[in-house]
C-alpha cells in the first residue's frame, strides 16, 4: 500500500481539525495527492458494534498483487481521535498501527501516523 505525505502546515486549518466519530461508519476510498502516483485503489469499509469498536474490511485492487481482502476489528480511543487496527480476530499484537484521526466528516477523513498523512473520501 502506498501512503502519500503532505506538509504540516498544508492540514493545519480549523476545519481540517473536525472529528465526528458518528461519521466513519460506512465505505471510504484512500486518495491521495495530485502528484502521487498509485499502484491500485483501497477502500476501507467501518461497521461499528458499539460507539468504541467495530469492524473494518480492507479492500485492495493492486496492479502488481491483485485483488484481496483483509479483515481488521478497530478500537477507537482518546473521544475517537485515535484509531487502532487489530487483527481480524481483534488480537492485539506489539505494534499494531495507532492512526491519529486528524479530520473526519461526512464526506472526508484524514488520518495521521508518525509524519505520513492518509486521506480518505466517502463512496
Amino acid at each position: 500500500m502506498l501512503f502519500a505525505a503532505c506538509m504540516l502546515g498544508a492540514c493545519s486549518s480549523d476545519d481540517e481539525q473536525q472529528v465526528e466519530v458518528s461519521q466513519l461508519e460506512g465505505r471510504w476510498l484512500e486518495v491521495y495527492e495530485p502528484h502521487v502516483v498509485s499502484e491500485g485503489i483501497v477502500y476501507y469499509t467501518f461497521r461499528a458494534t458499539s460507539p468504541t469498536t467495530g469492524t473494518c474490511l480492507v479492500e485492495v485492487s493492486d496492479v502488481f498483487s491483485g485483488d484481496h481482502q483483509i479483515k481488521h476489528i478497530y478500537h477507537l480511543t482518546n473521544g475517537g481521535k485515535r484509531i487502532t487496527l487489530l487483527d481480524g480476530d481483534g488480537f492485539c499484537a506489539t505494534g499494531a498501527p495507532v492512526y491519529e484521526i486528524v479530520r473526519l466528516t461526512e464526506s472526508r477523513m484524514v488520518w495521521k501516523i508518525d509524519d505520513r498523512f492518509l486521506y480518505f473520501e466517502r463512496k
